[in-house]
């Protein structure tokens, strides 16, 4: 595979940090994240994607804003993939002889209906190339409890893109996704925080080819209220030894569901060598 220069000097060893996204809508649409749904766009220049669209009966994912993928946006399903969740791969199609480069997906949509993510990556630069993740919340804004204490627990998948001069490429992971909120304590924010756990491997076929060890923290933040989420915080990658990789992030999420009773969130951890953007959901 022909791999592409980012050509701009923001484009190379860009890691968590802020910015704007380097271009503007790739299509038509004029879109906006809204308080029902979280990006990346504010936490990495490169993480573009800020709208996710999926037509159940064609089974097709439409992602916003990521440049050269396809002139419709459209990422269509790996039919071989065999995930051990509930997650599905997709993938943008080239058109040979065109600019178009291949980008690699992970989307679902909860059990309920009310929300739904989606991560995406690629292997067709040199450096980590454009991507993204959204958690969108599809039903109404929750009132959210003012007390107490629960746990979320679902799952959650990525796209992983491995820059160590042996094994460049991309793969598909999956995983658990473990969280803890406080609606009352801190004092008027609440507290949410958690991990990524038992995080298995699969090539671009969606087959199953091992596991990471380790896992990735999702550090305590506070829950914004008014807009029934979660403020993004730092994600952390240890290994199984329990030391940091080097990797990290951001992670963010959206409450939905009566009462709050489920989550949506992405996750995105970078360091030298790798980078893993991928999306949750979890319920109590």
């Amino acid at each position: 595979m022909t791999r592409i220069w980012m050509g701009l000097a923001l484009g190379l060893g860009v890691s968590a940090c802020g910015g704007t996204a380097p271009f503007g809508d790739d299509d038509d649409d004029d879109t906006s994240t809204g308080s029902d749904s979280v990006y990346f766009t504010d936490q990495n220049e490169l993480m573009t994607l800020n709208n996710i669209t999926y037509d159940p009966d064609s089974d097709t994912l439409t992602l916003n804003n990521i440049p050269f993928d396809d002139p419709d946006n459209v990422y269509e399903r790996i039919q071989s993939e065999k995930f051990s969740n509930s997650f599905d791969a997709y993938e943008s199609v080239p058109t040979s002889g065109t600019n178009e480069v291949e980008y690699f997906a992970v989307f679902r949509r909860s059990d309920s209906g009310q929300s739904q993510v989606a991560a995406a990556g690629t292997n067709s630069y040199v450096n980590f190339g454009y991507g993204g993740a959204g958690a969108q919340r599809l039903g109404n804004q929750p009132n959210l409890p003012s007390s107490g204490i629960y746990s979320y627990n679902g799952e959650y998948a990525a796209v992983r893109t491995t820059r160590d001069g042996v094994n460049n490429g991309v793969t598909f992971v999956t995983g658990d996704a473990n969280l803890r909120v406080d609606f009352d304590d801190f004092d008027v924010g609440g507290a949410a925080g958690g991990s990524i756990s038992n995080r298995q491997v699969y090539n671009t076929n969606g087959q199953s080819v091992g596991a990471l060890d380790g896992y990735i923290s999702l550090t305590d933040t506070t829950i914004d209220f008014e807009n029934s989420s979660i403020a993004t915080s730092t994600a952390t990658e240890f290994d199984g030894t329990g030391e940091a990789t080097g990797a990290g992030g951001n992670w963010q999420g959206v409450f939905a569901g009566p009462g709050g009773s489920e989550i949506a969130g992405i996750v995105f951890v970078e360091g030298s060598e790798v980078r893993e953007v991928g999306g949750f959901i979890a319920t109590q």
